[in-house]
């Protein structure tokens, strides 16, 4: 009796796994949930979005995302795992969303990514860079008038 028990738990436990693969995940970056894709952001970037949609999710299925700061400098060491959380499925998504904000101090320059799972099952990656902020024109042009230029 106990080895049939065993057995089932392991036939359905394979069954979520092996299904997890059917569901597709098609996933882009932006700075607002209905902003235009983009790969770059300037480290005073308030917050970074990752949104998805899914084919083949079904009820209870698990989607993860986590956040990555692949190389940083002396921010942090390489591979560093910066923040992750799951989302219960409740059936095919067009508007799913993970985000992120901005750290206390802006986004260390450097190499990012994002992977999302569906049930522990990598599905997709998603490459993303910070850049040094830019200093808008306005401001340039109030520290001209300071200086006197």
């Amino acid at each position: 009796m106990k080895r049939t028990f065993a057995l089932l738990i392991g036939v359905a436990s394979c069954a979520a796994f092996a299904r997890a693969g059917d569901v597709q995940v098609k996933a882009k970056m932006m700075t607002n949930p209905e902003g235009e894709e983009t790969t770059t952001f300037g480290a005073d970037a308030t917050e970074l979005y990752a949104t998805f949609t899914t084919k083949g999710a079904q009820n209870g299925d698990k989607i993860r995302g986590v956040w990555i700061a692949d190389d940083v400098g002396d921010a942090a060491p390489k591979g560093t795992k910066i923040d992750e959380k799951t989302l219960n499925a409740e059936g095919d998504t067009a508007d799913g969303v993970f985000s992120l904000s901005k750290p206390t101090n802006g986004w260390p320059v450097g190499k990012y990514h994002v992977e999302i799972y569906v049930n522990d099952k990598l599905v997709t990656k998603l490459n993303f860079t910070i850049k040094a902020a830019t200093k808008s024109k306005k401001r340039s042009d109030d520290e001209e008038k300071e200086s006197g230029d």
